[in-house]
C-alpha cells in the first residue's frame, strides 16, 4: 500500500495497521465521516518542480511544561509550537501561506527523514505540502508553526493571538490552562480505565437499559441536535457537558453495537465528542451522582438513551414510552 504524499506518516506502523490519522487519535481504514478522517489529493511528486526549495532538517517535537498552560509541545530548542485555528486537520492544510502571515508564525518544516519525537505519540505526527512545494509537519492533522515574537525557549506570547492561535499540545489539540481542564468524566471504575473512553449500558428501574459511561454517569441527546451535527454551544455547553472521545485504541463498549459508536470533532473548541447512531452524547451538569437522570425531558428536547442511540421519552403523566 502506497500512501499519497501529503499524509506521509511517520511511524513505520501506519503503513502496516492500515489506519488513517485524525485529530481524535486512529480511525479504522475505510470509514470516513464528518467528524473523523483525514484524506487529500495527492500532491505533484516534488522531484517533477525544479523550483523546489532545497531539503530541509528533520524536525523534533517535544513535550515540555509551559507556566500559565501546561503541556505543551516545543521544538527541540524549547521553543513553544502552535496551530491555527483557520487551518484544517482533515484533510491536514496550511492556510497561513501569504508572506507576511508566513513572517510572523513561521511554519515548522522538514526534510523527508523522519521526525524525531520527545514525549510526543509518533502515530499523530506527519508532514503536508506547502504551496511552494515544502514540507510541514503536522501533529494530530494540525500544521505546526512557531511566533515570531517569542523570544526563546518558554514564552508563549501566541498563546490565543487573534482568537486563532494557540499553543498546541502533545495530542495534537489545543494546550490549555491546568485550572482550566476539565476533570475526565469518561474514566470507567478505577485506575483500570483512566483516560478511556468507556461505554455501557444499565437498567433503571423506570426507564429502562440506558446509556452510561464507566462511573454511571448517564448520556443524553439533544432534539436539536443532528446526526453527526452538534448545536450546542456557549451557555448550553456549560449545562450539558460533552462526552468526549478519546481514541480508537481507548475505547471501551459494553451493550451497545460497536458499530453504532463513532465521534465529531467539534467546531467551537476541536475537541471530540461522542456519538451514538450518530448523535452526539451530553451529561447533564446538575447530576449529581452516577445514575442520576434528572435531565430527562428537560425542555422537552433532552433525553436518556437507549442501547441503540434512540431518545427514552416521557408521556406527560410521567410514564416512560420507548425509544424510537
Amino acid at each position: 500500500m502506497e500512501f499519497p504524499r501529503w499524509a506521509l506518516p511517520v511511524a513505520a506502523v501506519l503503513t502496516t495497521s492500515g489506519v488513517f490519522l485524525t485529530a481524535c487519535g486512529q480511525e479504522p481504514a475505510g470509514t470516513l465521516n464528518s467528524g473523523a478522517g483525514s484524506r487529500q489529493s495527492p500532491a505533484a511528486d516534488p522531484s517533477d518542480d525544479p523550483s523546489d526549495p532545497p531539503p530541509a532538517q528533520p524536525a523534533t517535537l517535544e513535550a515540555a511544561d509551559v507556566e500559565r498552560i501546561g503541556r505543551v509541545v516545543t521544538d527541540k530548542e524549547g521553543r513553544t509550537l502552535y496551530r491555527f485555528d483557520k487551518d484544517t486537520a482533515r484533510p491536514p492544510a496550511s492556510n497561513c501561506t501569504d508572506q507576511a502571515c508566513a513572517e510572523a508564525w513561521p511554519p515548522v518544516m522538514t526534510g523527508q527523514g523522519q521526525i524525531e519525537v520527545k514525549g510526543v505519540d509518533e502515530n499523530l505526527v506527519g508532514k503536508v505540502r506547502r504551496p511552494d512545494g515544502a514540507w510541514q509537519v503536522t501533529l494530530g492533522g494540525w500544521p505546526l508553526y512557531r511566533f515570531a515574537q517569542d523570544d526563546g525557549p518558554g514564552d508563549v506570547k501566541g498563546q490565543g493571538k487573534s482568537n486563532a492561535w494557540f499553543a498546541a499540545a502533545p495530542d495534537g489539540k489545543k494546550a490549555t490552562a491546568p485550572q482550566q481542564a476539565q476533570p475526565d468524566r469518561n474514566e470507567g471504575g478505577g485506575d483500570r480505565w483512566a483516560g478511556w473512553t468507556v461505554v455501557k449500558v444499565r437498567q433503571d428501574p423506570q426507564l429502562g437499559p440506558i446509556v452510561t459511561d464507566g462511573k454511571g454517569r448517564v448520556m443524553y441527546r439533544f432534539d436539536k441536535d443532528r446526526p453527526k451535527t452538534t448545536t450546542c454551544f456557549g451557555a448550553c455547553k456549560k449545562a450539558w457537558p460533552v462526552v468526549t472521545f478519546t481514541n480508537w485504541k481507548k475505547l471501551k463498549v459494553e451493550g451497545v453495537d460497536r458499530d453504532l459508536v463513532d465521534f465529531i470533532e467539534r467546531r467551537d473548541d476541536g475537541s471530540c465528542q461522542l456519538t451514538i447512531n450518530g448523535w452526539p452524547m451530553y451529561y447533564y451538569a446538575e447530576d449529581e451522582q452516577p445514575g442520576d437522570a434528572t435531565g430527562q425531558g428537560a425542555q422537552n428536547v433532552w433525553w436518556v438513551v437507549s442501547p441503540q442511540g434512540k431518545k427514552i421519552t416521557t408521556d406527560a403523566g410521567g410514564g416512560y414510552g420507548g425509544g424510537y
